[in-house]
């Protein structure tokens, strides 16, 4: 039997915990034993926890982010100091924790842990990198070079979840795309979305047009909003929702300009329009609420894998998604939504409107979904073929 230990870096529940809990559950447990290490308490791993899986914690190793969604860029050189420091400190101590324990591999859940890489590799451990970002170029593309060295020289598979985030590394025999995946028992098209409606005071008919990723630029609400806005003056019986995180007014998020931005966004919003716009906050009920709408809205301004996408489509919901990287590998521009230009309201507006009015082309473009999803992002599917390397993998060892 093979011991893989899985090494995750998030708190809280999204992409990236969920798809390494799909690839777990697919596992031949007499072929596989897996070991969850976290990196912080969390709710991550209270899921891994919740499911039976050995799950273990240690607050004192660190990542190091330099992708789209999380770098530091010159007015965080304090974090970026720190980062540094702590990067020869977390080799240590991941050596250390490696030599307690028996492992033949070790997965590593994203492309942020560097340092936990290069002390599996030191003590002799094959070692999976689960690319599931995009890396930042930043200013020289120093960081990135270094990045990427590492997870070539260390990575004896590599697993980036669509080929946007492949093309970012050095070419390599060993990177193998395999797209990140749902689970079609929870993302079911035939769910009623009733209740919801129900919940917020919605009628059965009232069309409903939904963006996930709560309140961030690299979401793209602010062109959300701006949308959102522009369509209401001639179609004012839409009602818009924005379910996820919104910045609170703590330190962190004055420092990093989240609060700002969520200001800007909320002040974009005429009076009368509030109630046509809706911000729901965090919901651990996604599949229902998806049920609930009629349109899904993802206009990222940075490229990045774009999980709302695929769970919409699973659900039978056309998607507008920006016209990037990650995004328009997920969405067959004019099958199963549009791709519109990143940052172009308008543009995002007009795919509105027609998905909207034209209620024949959302319910074809939604069964294509559908199709295109389970072919393509299919968790029993997709674990198959990880199952799969991880056996070349060993038998080439």
């Amino acid at each position: 039997m093979r011991k893989i230990l899985y090494v995750h870096h998030g708190k809280g529940i999204g992409g990236a915990p969920l798809s390494l809990l799909y690839l777990i559950r697919g596992l031949d447990r007499s072929r596989y034993q897996p070991t969850v290490l976290c990196i912080h308490e969390s709710e991550a791993a209270d899921l891994y926890r919740r499911e039976g899986i050995e799950t273990l914690v240690d607050a004192s190793l660190h990542d190091f982010s330099h992708t789209n969604v999380l770098w530091y860029p010159w007015w965080q050189l304090p974090k970026l100091a720190l980062r540094l420091l702590q990067f020869p400190l977390t080799i240590l101590r991941a050596r250390s924790f490696l030599r307690t324990r028996q492992f033949d591999a070790v997965h590593l859940n994203t492309s942020t842990l560097t340092a936990f890489a290069l002390a599996a590799k030191a003590e002799g451990l094959r070692v999976v990198w689960h690319i599931r970002e995009p890396l930042q170029r930043g200013y020289l593309g120093l960081r990135r070079a270094v990045i990427r060295g590492i997870i070539d020289r260390t990575g004896d598979l590599v697993l980036p979840i669509c080929r946007y985030d492949a093309s970012q590394l050095r070419p390599s025999t060993r990177i193998h795309v395999v797209y990140n995946f749902i689970d079609f028992t929870q993302f079911d098209a035939s769910l009623d979305g009733q209740s919801i409606r129900r919940e917020l005071g919605i009628g059965v008919d009232r069309p409903v047009i939904t963006m996930l990723g709560g309140v961030n630029p690299i979401k793209g609400t602010r062109e959300f909003v701006a949308a959102a806005v522009s369509l209401l003056a001639s179609r004012p019986d839409i009602q818009f929702l924005i379910a996820g995180p919104v910045p609170d007014d703590g330190i962190r998020n004055k420092i990093n300009g989240l609060r700002i931005y969520r200001d800007a966004v909320f002040s974009a919003i005429p009076a009368p329009l509030r109630q046509a716009i809706r911000f729901l906050g965090v919901r651990s009920d996604i599949p229902q609420l998806l049920a609930a709408s009629d349109v899904l809205c993802f206009p990222s301004t940075v490229p990045h894998f774009a999980r709302p996408v695929i769970e919409a489509s699973a659900m039978g919901l056309p998607v507008i998604a920006s016209d990037l990287g990650g995004p328009n590998e997920l969405v067959r521009d004019g099958e199963t939504g549009f791709l519109v230009r990143a940052q172009d309201s308008g543009a995002l507006a007009a795919a509105m409107r027609r998905l909207i009015e034209d209620p024949a082309l959302a319910e074809r473009m939604g069964r294509n979904g559908i199709e295109f999803a389970r072919e393509q992002f299919d968790a029993e599917k997709n674990t198959r073929a990880v199952i799969r390397y991880y056996d070349r993998m060993f038998e080439e060892g």
